[in-house]
């Protein structure tokens, strides 16, 4: 059983409307399904455990094979729940070390996330902020529910909120180069 456990967010694209203007963003969807692949070959490649959280329904999609990946549906629309539950679930997995994900980001690559499981051998959090603001990889080497708790996770302050709550509560922390990530308005999450 590995200690080390992967954790990504993947949102089920879908567009707000079934109109001409949702024909019109449709151009958006294979980008999309590009930033899927990246992050599936990205997981492929790592020696650890792997869940999958979708945001509505499991996709049969062979970039994340079932093999491989554990997959689940959250049981909250709310981001701070999703984050927790996911954590907690995975932690009692026997997990050492979790790092969390989204989908979002072309620059994030195998190597950051084996960094950042090398960092949480020496500090408890480690941080990938992203250059738009807000937490692209986020990483804990122990189920903290105070943390957890008080964390907003929604909002482009999230590095500076983590930073402050993680000093008030006396947690060691690594944050990382930042990233940059695409941000899809216009498909309904």
């Amino acid at each position: 059983m590995n200690e080390d456990h992967l954790i990504i967010f993947v949102k089920n694209p879908f567009f707000t409307n079934l109109d001409k203007e949702s024909s019109d963003k449709k151009h958006l969807l294979p980008i999309y399904l590009e930033l899927l692949h990246h992050t599936a070959s990205i997981a492929n490649n790592l020696e650890v455990d792997k869940h999958l959280y979708y945001d509505n329904y499991i996709e049969n999609d062979s970039s994340f094979n079932d093999k491989d990946f554990d997959k689940k549906i959250h049981n909250s629309k709310e981001p701070k729940q999703q984050i927790y539950d996911a954590l907690k679930e995975v932690f009692g997995r026997w997990a050492k070390k979790i790092v969390l994900i989204g989908t979002e980001s072309m620059h994030l690559n195998k190597d950051d996330i084996q960094h950042a499981f090398r960092q949480l051998d020496s500090t408890d959090v480690v941080i990938i902020p992203k250059l738009s603001g807000g937490i692209l990889l986020f990483g804990m080497n122990a189920f903290n529910s105070s943390f957890l708790n008080y964390y907003p996770w929604e909002n482009e302050n999230d590095l500076l909120d983590t930073i402050i709550q993680l000093k008030k509560l006396k947690k060691s922390y690594s944050v990382l180069e930042a990233k940059e990530s695409v941000i899809f308005d216009d498909i309904q999450l």
